[in-house]
């Protein structure tokens, strides 16, 4: 059978997959138009037509300040007298030759519209058209247990914020929020969260890898030879691709920026010979610096592995696309796309590592990759567990419950962020992007410090790591409240013991004690 016909079996079962629903988001909109530009360009508004509902608002010589979204539009005006004056509407019509919006992704409801332009954006029906209740998919999910965005009043990752192309993120202390009325479902901000916690739903990654998997098995199955999978979000690219590759298994995605390591990953263990992400006019730029930044990360992965960039590479539709080798995989993988992206990530890898036999047990990254080793400086840690306590993917892990005070990092769950790396006291931690091929190593547990525990001198329980103690006692040695060897002993008591010693210590804390009447000059 030829690959022509394997590829019919294969998009057939593309066009009847079920995709699981995502939620909706409406907008309830009464049509009235905010219009902003110098009054002379106003005066145009009287060529559209007399059931548009338009306040003509003079942008010349105020700052404006445009927020909101379709039905919910709020455009402030401030003169150079601070005076300030607030029009709400349903829409906003921007007259103006430069944009007062700049976002990649514009609002549902803003229209730049220079007069000259009207005809070919065919302004009149858009606004007419204004009018009713409108649903659009909800995009995304998103988990604020897993997100490193802030630990302990520190902002420790921005990636989504600064990826995304309609500034549809804001902070919210040490987590974000997602504005759905303003995500255009450009999908930069899962593909560069490290942990997950955002999570793209249009479709979602399980049925997106699902879908890529049946698509290759069952092209497989009817005889197809050396499937290249193109992941696309215009359908006149990928139509030219398919005239000109009989082995080419098209795969439509609502934004490009929305596919990640995870599924080029997957595609490459489900079997596929290459995978091409075909850039067009529509994909902002922003969000192709995004798949570039994944694609050096993803490459560096790939030659780890002993394979060549080309493997998975962007095109745009007028490129032909690079020549590959087969890849030896002795068996394609068969395994369900799990939801979170780092288990999909990590599966990938995993079936290619075990086929290809990489001749190095890990990869070094670029820096940036959300994989890797945290260095400890035994030297400087006093095993405070700060970073313990900072850290988001629960790496770095307290072993403390045990006799021995031990600090223990799993490298599966590092996400690179740098929360423990800014939150140690000591400056003891340094980041080492990379990645280990073997599983089991990247998945135990491992001492990065350990200690011998100190034993209250008065009491004999252990109570803090020795390394602990003998800093305080160094630091504190010529502090005024630690002059004599008294007071200098207590560094080395419990709690309890502290505290009972300081009682019967009638020159603690600089005065005497009375147990009836407290300290006393």
């Amino acid at each position: 059978m030829s690959n022509n016909e394997a590829r019919r079996h294969a998009l057939e079962l593309r066009d009847a997959f079920a995709l699981e629903p995502t939620g909706l988001v409406s907008y309830q909109s009464n049509g009235k138009v905010i219009a902003l530009a110098d009054d002379a360009t106003l005066q145009r508004c009287d060529e559209l037509p007399a059931t548009v509902d338009i306040n003509r608002v003079s942008s010349a010589g105020g700052q404006i300040r445009i927020e909101g979204h379709l039905g919910a539009y709020r455009v402030s005006v401030t003169d150079q007298q601070g005076n300030s004056v607030t029009h709400r509407g349903d829409a906003v019509l921007d007259l103006n030759q430069n944009p007062l919006l700049t976002r990649e992704l514009l609002p549902p409801g803003y229209f730049h519209a220079p007069p000259a332009e009207w005809q070919r954006l065919e302004l009149e029906r858009e606004l007419e058209n204004l009018v009713g209740e409108f649903d659009k998919p909800k995009y995304f999910d998103y988990d604020a247990s897993i997100c490193a965005h802030g630990v302990n009043g520190k902002v420790v990752c921005n990636q989504c914020i600064d990826a995304c192309p309609a500034e549809a993120i804001f902070s919210l202390g040490e987590r974000i929020e997602v504005d759905p009325n303003l995500c255009q479902g450009g999908g930069s901000c899962s593909t560069v969260c490290p942990s997950g916690a955002i999570r793209y739903r249009y479709p979602n990654l399980r049925d997106n890898g699902t879908r890529l998997r049946d698509m290759l098995q069952t092209y497989r199955r009817h005889g197809g030879a050396d499937p290249i999978v193109l992941f696309h979000a215009d359908s006149f690219a990928a139509q030219q691709y398919l005239q000109a590759y009989d082995n080419l298994l098209p795969l439509a995605v609502e934004e490009l920026a929305s596919v990640g390591m995870d599924l080029c990953l997957s595609a490459l263990a489900y079997g596929a010979l290459q995978v091409v992400l075909v850039i067009d006019a529509e994909v902002p730029s922003s969000a192709q610096d995004v798949l570039r930044r994944q694609l050096d990360w993803l490459h560096a992965l790939l030659a780890g592995l002993g394979l060549g960039s080309v493997y998975v590479t962007l095109c745009r539709a007028d490129e032909a696309l690079p020549q590959v080798d087969r890849i030896d995989l002795a068996v394609p993988a068969i395994h369900d796309m799990p939801l979170q992206k780092r288990n999909a990530i990590y599966q990938a890898l995993d079936h290619l590592a075990v086929n290809l036999k990489p001749t190095a047990d890990r990869v070094t990254l670029p820096a940036g990759a959300p994989f890797g080793d945290v260095i400890v400086d035994a030297g400087k840690c006093t095993l405070c567990m700060a970073c313990v306590g900072a850290c988001p993917g629960n790496a770095l892990q307290d072993g403390s419950n045990r006799e021995v005070p031990e600090l223990f990092f799993v490298e599966s769950n590092c996400l690179q962020c740098g929360a423990c790396e800014q939150t140690c006291p000591e400056d003891a931690i340094t980041l080492q992007p990379r990645l280990l091929f073997d599983r089991e190593i990247r998945n135990r547990a491992r001492a990065l410090n350990r200690d011998k525990p100190f034993a209250c001198i008065a009491c004999g329980k252990p109570f803090a790591p020795t390394s602990v103690i003998d800093k305080m006692q160094e630091k504190l040695k010529d502090h005024h409240m630690f002059g004599n060897q008294r007071a200098l002993d207590r560094l080395k008591m419990c709690d309890d013991c502290r505290v009972a010693d300081i009682v019967q210590d009638p020159e603690a804390v600089g005065g005497q004690f009375d147990p009836l009447k407290g300290f006393r000059q």
